[in-house]
């Protein structure tokens, strides 16, 4: 849809160096009647080149495209209205291009989720951090044999202890084992002392946007969607939901940074030679699972019975299977994985989830 887009915006960038080659003289334009003038023929030459560079960022997957995009569509209809009888076909490009500019404009508003989510971040960075120091292999010795061998493997040794981390992930979504797959992005932030978790998602199925943020700030959490960053579709809190984003924010932990279990309250119970049983502890919440490992140690299953207190449909299991693990910036760590929901009708994949990039004890 991205690709189909930019090259929207290119061909109607493109069709207005017709303007500028009437006025400048550069070959006979039997399409446009009226008179150019060598202003005119200046503005219509400028609108081509803020829509191709448009177009070249939408391609390129830069935010900043809308920054040129905008003064290209309002050139643009400008110079139609004052053609109309020959170029009124090109509002109709316009119109299209529009419709995410003025979702952008929402976006860009102070009470928008991706707004929210910028300023709450923002204020949890700013904490003070404190002193960072390295995690030993004496660090590691409390920790059973298979969560030792884990750590070393992501190469927590020897690297500072985890404070904090930033993900960007694409991901599908679905609402059920039959619903179509929409298509997202999200910015994930974590932060350890204490324990917090935002996650902002911006989504779209069959052209429609969805906006999506999870908090989890001072024990507690809130989940909310809106349809095309406006629409309220789900706002719910309470103790249920927080018990459920505890256990998120324990599998966060345990995926992405897992040398922060040994500084949060985590406790590990060895079940046989690839599993084990992990606890945590947040605000008074008590979660459990089941993690298991594979030969080489690389955890490669979480399984909980504890995050579905606010689950449309009652009790099931939750369950996050990983299936690769890469260098992304310098560490080791999962990038791609699932997850699923185990209910009276199996189990299928609610998420899929690709790892872009991450960083650790970030500052912004």
């Amino acid at each position: 849809m991205r690709t189909g887009f930019a090259v929207l915006v290119a061909v109607h960038g493109l069709i207005h160096l017709l303007g500028a080659a009437k006025a400048f003289e550069w070959a006979a334009v039997s399409q446009l009647r009226q008179p150019i003038g060598p202003l005119a023929g200046v503005l219509w030459l400028v609108t081509a080149l803020l829509l191709v560079g448009a177009a070249a960022a939408i391609f390129l997957g830069g935010r900043w495209w809308w920054w040129v995009a905008a003064p290209g569509v309002i050139l643009s209809q400008m110079l139609i209205v004052r053609h109309w009888g020959d170029a009124r076909f090109g509002t109709l490009p316009n119109l299209v291009i529009a419709v995410p500019l003025l979702l952008l404009a929402v976006d860009a508003r102070a009470g928008s989720f991706r707004s929210r989510f910028a300023h709450d971040s923002g204020v949890l960075l700013a904490r003070p951090a404190g002193r960072t120091l390295l995690v030993t292999e004496g660090d590691l010795a409390p920790l059973p044999a298979l969560m030792q061998t884990y750590l070393r493997r992501v190469g927590a040794v020897g690297r500072p202890h985890v404070r904090n981390l930033r993900v960007e992930l694409d991901a599908q979504m679905r609402s059920s084992a039959t619903s179509p797959w929409m298509t997202s992005t999200a910015t994930q932030y974590e932060f350890f002392s204490p324990p917090a978790r935002l996650f902002h998602m911006s989504a779209s199925r069959s052209g429609v946007p969805f906006d999506v943020l999870h908090e989890y700030i001072d024990g507690r959490a809130t989940f909310q969607v809106r349809v095309a960053g406006l629409i309220p579709m789900v706002d719910k809190s309470g103790a249920g939901l927080t018990n459920d984003e505890t256990v998120t924010l324990m599998n966060d932990v345990l995926v992405l940074a897992p040398a922060a279990v040994l500084d949060l309250p985590f406790a590990f119970d060895p079940i046989d030679g690839r599993s084990l049983r992990a606890t945590f502890r947040s605000s008074g919440f008590d979660v459990a699972a089941t993690l298991t490992f594979d030969a080489a140690g690389d955890l490669v299953g979480f399984v909980s019975s504890d995050r579905s207190h606010d689950r449309e449909g009652g009790a099931a299991l939750w369950s996050t299977p990983i299936s690769a693990y890469a260098a992304v910036d310098g560490v080791r760590v999962a990038t791609r994985g699932d997850a699923n929901w185990i209910d009276s009708q199996g189990e299928w994949t609610y998420g899929r989830f690709v790892v872009r990039s991450i960083a650790y004890n970030v500052a912004q």
